[in-house]
């Protein structure tokens, strides 16, 4: 019986030691997660992250060259996720009181990127990405006809 449980524990602790690993290796956001400082986004050829500063500004770095691509801007040490709003679709960083230091222009964006006649009707974004390219990029999914397309980026994709 002693054998038993010493077995089950040791599973048990190997597989709580692995469980962090495979949530770290994710690319992408969808909108019902909310994301905090501790484990940055990869993009699935490691080279580039997106991860918090310990002064709550949100950084998306070239690991191989060791340089920041873009970035919020915000300082303020209370913004502890990020997150993408489930009604404006809008890529937001927030506090722990859910107060935004920052949100996606998705509009003006788009606006920029696709023409001011051409605007997608629906600008929610659902799925956010950090690409192999370098691009960091919130896409709507929502619309099967339309299949996948970007609503707001940043800009910083070629690398």
């Amino acid at each position: 019986m002693k054998k038993a449980i010493l077995l089950f524990a040791a599973i048990f602790m190997f597989l709580l030691s692995i469980a962090p690993s495979a949530s770290a290796a994710g690319d992408r956001l969808n909108y019902d997660i909310m994301y905090n400082n501790s484990i940055p986004l990869v993009s699935n050829n490691n080279r580039f992250s997106l991860q918090y500063n310990v002064y709550g500004d949100l950084q998306l770095w070239d690991n191989r060259t060791r340089t920041m691509l873009w970035n919020t801007k915000t300082s303020d040490t209370r913004i502890n996720h990020f997150k993408i709003d489930y009604w404006s679709g809008k890529l937001v960083l927030q506090d722990p009181q859910n107060t935004p230091y920052w949100t996606s222009d998705n509009k003006a964006w788009s606006t920029s990127y696709y023409g001011a006649d051409n605007v997608p009707p629906n600008l929610r974004g659902n799925v956010l990405i950090v690409q192999n390219d370098g691009n960091l990029v919130l896409y709507n999914t929502e619309t099967p006809s339309a299949g996948w397309y970007p609503v707001w980026a940043s800009n910083t994709g070629g690398h």
